[in-house]
């Protein structure tokens, strides 16, 4: 057996926890990813070493003078392959410990443990983020610096529960206790949320393109729901992308989809109005696409919830307080559901698509019709290659082919092997790596 077995507590579990859970893909996952270092485990690595590991297909990275080979996690990191991938061959301590990790995470950290960092490692290596001046370690920032409210205090319905730190770009990222205050069913199994921001952070980079938050389910130490554990150590976090907030900054909205094998989306759905959950963020989803440079047209390919953070993007554009910065910027969104029932915020995007015709065009794809008789406005089938071509068409009359992929982006968001396949079409089309963003 390779790093830590299932459900065993490590020396940093608290005693009385339950054991952090690791799902059965981790497990068989890392046991793959280990098999290559048999024998080795424990080898000492050099700072030079470490730093050429710095690869989608061979990403290292060292966390606490351990030394971590997560390239098999990638595509499976709740924030996304980008947020983890930037810290490739390099010391990534200062960004986990500031992420606000549960045990869970941890515990999962720990299965692609394959050596420790030279004592000189932690002298040469640079880390991507270094605390704010007012803390001397990392450590100190992880203690709640706030006091905590009762639930039953009637004038405060948020509880911030962690200090809020700084990260790259200057941005912050706070954990927090907040209320859902309005849950409106979408679809059959998707619901609309309005949770509340905390006043003393509404003003944090929430809806800047693209970001998004991660809300948790926690247990309490004898194995029930607790949102309102402190002890955000045992909770189980998942990434969610908020698709806008109102305009008086007091709540951020969410088009959360419940899933039957989905832990924290089956427990969101449980909650209701008045209840509490963890919430952190903001977290920038991929820092490597900068929207503020795109020119002519974007290309969006989503598939299920994976058109959430479309959306943002969309009413970011059209409607956010920075709509003018880039009002020329034509959107192209292939939408691909289950069938006709399951579109996501379709009214709305029909909507937003009749005001800006000019500038926002929109092809549903459905995969498993309810109906004989589909609307003929429907695309059916899997997309592929001759797909987005024809989606392209009104394009790529005005531009030469080779015009449309060299100076078009392309953001991708659904299920993994979702992103997979439209990675492959779009790679024959002749769309670069570098084009091409995933968002998990």
């Amino acid at each position: 057996m390779y790093g830590l077995p299932k459900n065993v507590n490590n020396h940093n579990s608290g005693v009385g926890l339950p054991p952090p859970v690791i799902s059965e893909m981790i497990i068989k996952l890392s046991n793959r990813a280990m098999e290559k270092y048999s024998g080795i485990i424990g080898k000492t690595y050099s700072i030079e070493e470490v730093s050429k590991h710095n690869k989608k297909d061979d990403c290292w990275i060292i966390v606490n003078n351990k030394v971590y080979d997560m390239t098999e996690y990638l595509l499976y990191h709740p924030g996304g392959p980008n947020l983890l991938f930037k810290c490739a061959g390099k010391d990534a301590t200062d960004d986990f410990e500031g992420m606000f990790h549960s045990r869970n995470a941890k515990a999962i950290l720990e299965r692609f443990y394959i050596g420790k960092a030279s004592s000189s490692s932690s002298i040469l290596l640079t880390p991507n983020y270094k605390p704010p001046p007012s803390f001397s370690s990392s450590k100190q920032f992880l203690v709640p610096t706030t006091t905590t409210l009762s639930t039953t205090t009637t004038t405060l319905s948020t509880t911030t529960t962690a200090a809020a730190i700084s990260l790259s770009k200057n941005k912050k990222i706070i954990l927090s206790k907040v209320k859902i205050d309005k849950k409106i069913k979408s679809t059959e199994n998707t619901y609309h949320y309005f949770i509340e921001i905390p006043e003393e952070h509404r003003d944090l980079e929430w809806i800047s393109p693209l970001s998004h938050v991660s809300l948790a389910k926690c247990i309490d130490n004898n194995n029930n729901n607790n949102n309102n554990n402190e002890d955000f150590d045992n909770c189980s976090f998942k990434s969610y992308t908020p698709i806008k907030q109102t305009k008086d900054k007091k709540y951020l909205e969410f088009l959360i989809k419940g899933y039957e094998h989905g832990d924290v989306s089956k427990h969101i759905h449980q909650l209701k109005e008045g209840d509490h959950i963890l919430l952190k963020g903001p977290i920038e989803t991929a820092d490597n696409f900068d929207f503020e440079k795109q020119q002519n047209y974007l290309l969006m390919i989503a598939g299920g919830t994976g058109i959430t953070p479309m959306i943002q993007i969309i009413l970011e554009s059209f409607y956010g307080d920075n709509n003018s910065n880039n009002n020329s910027l034509k959107f192209i969104l292939i939408y691909s559901s289950n069938n006709e029932n399951e579109i996501i915020y379709k009214n709305e995007l029909d909507e937003i698509s009749k005001q800006f015709k000019d500038r926002l065009f929109i092809h549903y794809v459905i995969t498993k019709p309810c109906n004989s008789i589909v609307d003929k406005s429907f695309k059916k089938g899997r997309i592929n290659q001759d797909m987005i071509l024809t989606c392209l068409e009104p394009i790529i009359i005005k531009l030469i082919p080779k015009m449309v992929t060299d100076s078009m982006e392309i953001l991708v968001c659904g299920p993994i092997d979702f992103n997979k396949s439209i990675s492959k079409e779009l790679s024959k089309i002749g769309f670069k790596d570098n084009q091409i963003h995933i968002l998990q």
